[in-house]
Formats: structure tokens, sequence, C-alpha cells
């Protein structure tokens, strides 16, 4: 019961981090007007975020593969809101699409992270298993 609120933190850190690839799409048009770009490029820091993520997690966490989890989070941790400061310091759109890659490679890693020590703390019959017609 102890590691309970454990795995509900990493279960709202992972909705946090994993909403942050999306929850630009309501203001494009205010992006896209304050980067002096259009709207179909305002959406394409979406499709980035999405391409970055989907080729960059699976190679970093190869990469990272015998760093003890729990640090790995922290340092993924640090990724995610060291990009996050530069979307808001950086100046142009071209340092807001690096700054997006960043945040990305930060989001893939937290959320495989919280999802494998979510899964090694979870209490005995608790943890995720089989499909009952597997059994």
């Amino acid at each position: 019961m102890e590691n309970t609120w454990k795995v509900y933190l990493l279960a709202i850190v992972s909705f946090l981090v994993g909403t942050s690839e999306y929850i630009i799409s309501g203001i494009l048009d205010k992006i896209a007007h304050s980067f002096g770009i259009t709207l179909a490029a305002a959406g394409q820091l979406i499709t980035i975020f999405s391409l970055v993520y989907a080729i960059g997690t699976p190679i970093l966490m190869t990469l990272t593969a015998s760093m003890d989890r729990r640090k790995l989070m922290v340092y993924a941790l640090g990724l995610f809101v060291l990009g996050n400061i530069l979307s808001f310091a950086l100046p142009g759109y071209g340092w807001f699409v690096f700054a997006r890659m960043i945040m990305a490679l930060g989001a893939g890693m937290v959320v495989v992270s919280a999802l494998n020590i979510a899964a090694k703390i979870a209490p005995s019959g608790k943890q995720a298993s089989r499909f009952p017609w597997e059994e």
C-alpha cells in the first residue's frame, strides 16, 4: 500500500508530460500570429514533436538501458523542463522547433521510465498482467 501513491504520482506525471504534445493545438493561431508564420507551419510543431518522440525515445532508451530507471526519470524530467524553458526564452520559430524537439525527447523518456518504475513498484497482484483469455 505504501507504493500506491507513487504509482499515482507517476501516472499524473506521465499524463502531464504526455499532454505537452497536443496542448498547443488549441493556440496554434496565436502561435502562428506570434511568429509571423502560417497556421500550417505552426501545426508542424505537433508533427515535429510526434516524430522526435517516436524516433528518439527508443534510441535514447536503448542508449540508457544500463542506467537506474529512477535516475533516468529525474534526468528525463530535467530535459523536459529544459525544453520548456528554452521554448519560453529563445526567440523565433526555428528555436521554438528546437525546444519542442528537446521536450519530445524528455517526454518520451519520462513516460517510458514512469511505466517501467510503476510496473516494478506496484503491489503484488496489481501489476499489469496478461489478457484473461491468454491464461
